[in-house]
Parts: structure tokens; sequence; C-alpha cells
């Protein structure tokens, strides 16, 4: 789900009705609204287009078929109280609509009431925004379409070039140990919008990937975590934050050294042994976006996931149920890796179904064809982890 698909989701009510009518505009009708009794009461709007003319409802209910009854029942009430014949019954919904629905409710409507029913729903609602109407999108949904094309050239320099200080040990990785590293950035869609946010209060204490503890420190315009590993003096890994949402966490903790110097990350939660790349990608991402919310933000994020320096590194693959490690696993076969960037939502708690792509592009990279084993249909799918009593990620989740 795309930052447009996720603000028509949630957009509220009357917001939902505004736009809705600004949108019939958008199309050639001529509306005229009612001020009535608000988006689920009365009619909404008298419309006419060309020689017909008739009633527009807008409503953002799940039960959008029941919905679409009780309006036309109010519009037949409506036509006997004003003395009026409409040919044309219009409905807004912001939920998915089949074409077999449409085909249904069209005839229903015409065998009942003897009225056209123009059906708009969310397929074909984003399709006019993303193609003919962007200001309405920036305008009533908060989403500025052309931002991500303006943009995205801009973000990818910018993870190659924080990559490129990472694997030299410049910056804010120059205390790192040498070593492979896997490397999360998650980045908020207008870091380079003129009408960027900055986030005026403290910045939060930044994740790490595949720690637990860390001490964080604020440097100016950013907030740096180091996390050490099994006690040890060196800093094997930090998670940043900084004032226009930049994330970012390297991790070597990540790969472990096996017998005879082979080199390993976990890829699925394994009781007494941890919990795998996918399961520390999902928890920390679920972490960032939530603190990016409470930062100012809002919209996408852009979620690029990196390895450096790890072409001997395996995926350690438990037989699901025997709980031993495959033969012969591929080794990663590249020293510097990023995947295609995803996005996630920074206002849900769901981004599951939005990692799936980027990690199964590492896990196809470790030569699974089939991708991740761990996520199926944009759900999690293999184990679960709970910390003190707390279950923060189980079978089911989005």
């Amino acid at each position: 789900m795309d930052e447009l698909e996720f603000a028509l989701e949630t957009i509220d009510g009357q917001r939902f009705e505004d736009f809705s009518m600004a949108f019939l505009r958008e199309e050639g009708y001529e509306v005229h609204e009612s001020g009535g009794a608000g988006a689920d009461g009365g009619w909404d709007a008298r419309i006419e287009l060309g020689e017909r003319n008739g009633i527009a409802h807008a409503s953002k209910r799940k039960d959008w078929k029941r919905k679409l009854r009780d309006d036309a029942e109010k519009v037949e009430q409506l036509e006997e109280n004003r003395d009026e014949e409409y040919d044309l019954l219009l409905f807004v919904t912001n939920q998915r609509v089949t074409g077999q629905q449409e085909l249904e409710m069209e005839d229903e409507i015409q065998s009942e009431y003897g009225w056209r029913l123009k059906l708009l729903h969310r397929d074909n609602i984003l399709g006019e925004l993303r193609q003919n109407h962007q200001q309405l999108a920036e305008k009533y949904l908060d989403a500025d379409l052309q931002r991500d094309s303006d943009h995205i050239e801009e973000i990818e320099e910018l993870v190659q070039d924080r990559l490129k200080q990472i694997r030299n040990r410049d910056g804010d990785a120059s205390e790192i140990k040498s070593g492979p590293a896997v490397v999360l950035h998650i980045i908020p869609n207008g870091i380079f919008s003129k009408r960027k946010v900055k986030s005026a209060g403290k910045i939060p204490d930044p994740p790490i990937l595949y720690e637990r503890h860390s001490y964080p420190e604020t440097r100016g315009k950013s907030t740096i975590a180091y996390g050490n590993h099994l006690g040890s003096d060196e800093k094997h890994s930090y998670g940043l934050f900084q004032n226009d949402g930049l994330y970012e966490s390297v991790s070597t903790s990540a790969i472990i050294a096996g017998n005879g110097g082979d080199q390993w990350i976990r890829g699925a939660i394994q009781s007494g042994a941890g919990i795998g790349l996918d399961a520390h990608i999902v928890l920390t991402t679920r972490d960032v976006v939530s603190k990016l919310a409470k930062m100012g933000f809002s919209g996408s994020a852009f979620v690029f996931l990196s390895f450096l320096d790890a072409s001997e590194v395996k995926l350690d693959r438990p037989n699901q149920g025997r709980g031993i490690r495959l033969s012969h696993p591929s080794t990663f076969g590249t020293d510097f890796y990023t995947t295609e960037y995803g996005t996630v939502q920074i206002r849900s708690e769901e981004v599951i179904g939005d990692l799936e792509p980027i990690l199964s592009e590492i896990w196809r990279q470790f030569g699974h064809e089939a991708g991740t084993e761990n996520i199926e249909n944009g759900k999690w799918d293999r184990g679960s982890y709970t910390v003190n009593g707390d279950t923060l990620l189980e079978e089911g989740d989005r």
C-alpha cells in the first residue's frame, strides 16, 4: 500500500465527503452540495451531467453495499418529497469494489428504482488522482504525487554516499569495528522537499539492529546510540536519527563466526539462538516509523537494506521443524549490495507486507529463489518472539 492509497483509506468522514464533491466537479459534474446532515445522513449533493440529474452520496463505511442500499431508499423518498424525478445515483466510496460487485449493484439499482448507478470506488479514484487530479491528492489527502519521482534519485544518492562512508569507517561509522555489516536506512519521503519537516523537539533514541540495549547521545542535529557485543569494549553497531527524519543503523553483530572461519547470518527465529534477519528488520522498522510519527512526520518512508563486505557470508536457514542447518548454502557473493527501495507508512505498524519484497531480494541473493520463508502473503508466517511476557512478533502479524 503506497502513501496515496493509505491516505485514502484512513481519511475521516467529513473530509472524504469534501474530497468527493471536489472530485466530482473535476470529473465534469455540476455539484450542488446539500449543506445537510453530514456524510451519513440525508443527501450529500445534487448533481447534473449533461441531460442527466440525480443525487450523489459519499461514504467510507466498510459495509458499502448496505450503505448504498440505505442511501437509495433515502433518494427515493427525496424524489417523492420534492416531486422530482432522478435518473442518476452516484455513490463514492473509498472501499475496494470488484468488477462483478459493481455490475450486480448497477443491475439492482436499475431494476428497483430505474436509475443509472455510477459507482466510484477506490481503484478508479486512485487511477484518476494519479493521472488527472494530482492537485486533489495534495489538497485533501496530503499526498504529493510529484515528490516520489522528484526526489527518489536524490535519496538513492544519499544512501550510496552514506554506505561509502560506512564501508570506509568514516563519519558516524568511524568507531565501528571492521568486517561485514548489515545496514538499514529508513528515510521520509519528503526529506528533500521544499515543504520538508524537521523535528523541533527532542530527537528520540534510535533503535539499533541486533541490539536491545543502547546508550544514546545527542549531537546537534542527530541522536546516535552505540551497541556493544557480549561485553566487548568495541562498538559493533549503532543507530542514528537525524532531525530531518533520516534513520540509519549499522550492525556487525548480525554476522556470526562459525566453525572453520565461516560467516553466517541467521534467517529465521531459532529458540535460544536468535530471531534472524527478517524479524530484526521488521521490529526495527516498526519502532522507527512509530518514532518518526512522534517527531511530526507523516506519509511514506523509503526503506533500503544493504550488505557491506559480506561476499562470504552464508544464510543460516534451518529446515522447518527440524532445527538443523541446510548443507552447502550459497554465499552472498558481493561486497556492496543495496536492495531496491521499499515504502512503508509512517503512521502504520503494518509493515511486514511492505518489507517482504526487499527481504525476499536478500534471500534470493543468498540463492533461495522463492525469497523469504518467514512471510507469506504479507503476513508473518514462521515463529514468534516474546520478551518479558510481551509478544513482539507472532504468526499472522502484518
